[in-house]
């Protein structure tokens, strides 16, 4: 599977397709781990099972490693394949690459976790006489074997769980108190939405909904962070356009752009504008929201993550000083947040993790996340000197795997000056 993969994304490059890159890319990064979970969840049944069932199971296997690549050349055509794209069958491919993702993960720790008890065990325990020549401890190892069997199943059972999850969109209403927040703007209703990547399952249907949560909010302003697109061109992307010119907002629709948008960003922003919504490229404006002026500001996606602190230098420092007026900071990806210049915004809104993607939602404000625990902003407010920063759970997610604990979310910031 990974060699055809490769080979295709390899034909489809010369071919003059810059997005086979992408594909090219996931084979070593994304399908070889992938395989490495199949080889080893494929050994282990077969070592402990009999009659057919391995061969069902291999035969099962091969069926869903169909799906699942169909689904990625799929997902990128247009128009999409209904079968594909339709009830039951649109997640075959997520949920298998996503179990077999989970599955990767208790493979590695269980690894150290034999290691680790190996090690203490040389260091802390002298050798032991060995058992009795013929005994055999039958009930431990039956044991430990349907324990793995268990094992094995355990993370199907989450990725099928989280389903519904992936799509159960809610609105997380939050008071944010800003230092230097005017009184004037006391209480102004910030609706926060990254992240759509209309297309496959991000259909009409669920964007609409999506709409009718965020006008229930009475938002005062609604403000997107990018990653409307999933890498594709043509018209999949007309329900989004069709949503969002159904979403009110007393002072607009404001945007930048993430990661995904790049393919033609030009079509992108004029699609965009037409819906109501206005991008805002490495740009500033200036809203008049109760009769005061609030500065709302977006920066392009920056690719080179080593040169992004000179860069947010000379585009904040072309905007000139603030002074005392309100600003809102739109970008993409909240890793950045370290990079900015110091008070270049009272608020910066950031969306890209997903919410960590894979995890466990505590409550509302608090989660434990793969990407939190890589040090990175994964959801929620976040505070560098008189900044916030507020990183949404997002309203979609893009490719595999699907979210794993942790929900969609509409955020609904209420904005409060510093009170004495």
């Amino acid at each position: 599977m990974n060699a055809g993969l490769l080979v295709v994304g390899i034909w489809l490059y010369l071919l003059g397709s810059r997005r086979a890159l992408l594909l090219i890319g996931l084979v070593p990064v994304a399908f070889v781990p992938f395989s490495y979970a199949r080889q080893r969840l494929h050994r282990f049944l077969t070592l402990h099972t009999r009659g057919t069932v391995p061969w069902a199971i291999a035969a099962a296997g091969i069926a869903c490693d169909l799906v699942m690549c169909a689904q990625i050349f799929d997902a990128r055509s247009t128009p999409g394949s209904t079968v594909l794209q339709g009830p039951v069958v649109s997640w075959v491919g997520a949920v298998w690459f996503s179990s077999h993702a989970l599955l990767l993960l208790g493979y590695a720790a269980a690894g150290l976790s034999r290691l680790g008890g190996r090690l203490m065990r040389s260091v802390l325990t002298r050798p032991v006489q060995a058992e009795r020549d013929g005994e055999v401890v039958l009930g431990r190892r039956e044991f430990l074997q349907k324990a793995g069997l268990a094992g094995a199943a355990l993370p199907f059972g989450v990725s099928l769980s989280n389903v519904s999850l992936s799509y159960d969109f809610r609105v997380e209403e939050r008071e944010m108190t800003l230092p230097h927040w005017p009184p004037g703007l006391d209480g102004l209703r910030v609706v926060h939405l990254s992240d759509i990547h209309v297309g496959g399952a991000m259909n009409l249907e669920r964007l609409l909904r999506v709409a009718e949560l965020t006008n229930q909010c009475r938002p005062d302003l609604v403000l997107h962070t990018g990653d409307f697109l999933t890498h594709r061109s043509g018209d999949f992307d007309e329900p989004l356009y069709t949503a969002l010119a159904r979403i009110e907002a007393t002072y607009g629709q404001w945007a930048c752009l993430g990661n995904h948008d790049y393919e033609d960003p030009e079509r992108l922003v004029r699609r965009l504008r037409e819906s109501g919504v206005y991008v805002l490229r490495d740009r500033l404006t200036t809203v008049s929201v109760r009769g005061q002026e609030l500065q709302i500001a977006g920066l392009e996606f920056v690719f080179a993550r080593l040169r992004r602190a000179p860069v947010y230098e000379r585009i904040t420092a072309a905007w000139g000083a603030r002074g005392n007026r309100p600003r809102i900071l739109l970008n993409h990806d909240p890793s950045a947040f370290d990079e900015l210049p110091q008070d270049c915004a009272d608020l910066v809104l950031s969306g890209h993790t997903h919410g960590g993607h894979i995890g466990l939602q505590l409550d509302a404000d608090r989660a434990v996340t793969v990407v939190g625990l890589a040090g990175l902003p994964d959801q929620g407010v976040f505070s560098r000197g008189d900044m916030r920063l507020y990183v949404t759970r997002c309203v979609g997610f893009y490719g595999y795997p699907m979210r794993l604990g942790i929900p969609p979310e509409v955020a609904l910031l209420v904005l409060r000056a510093a009170r004495a």
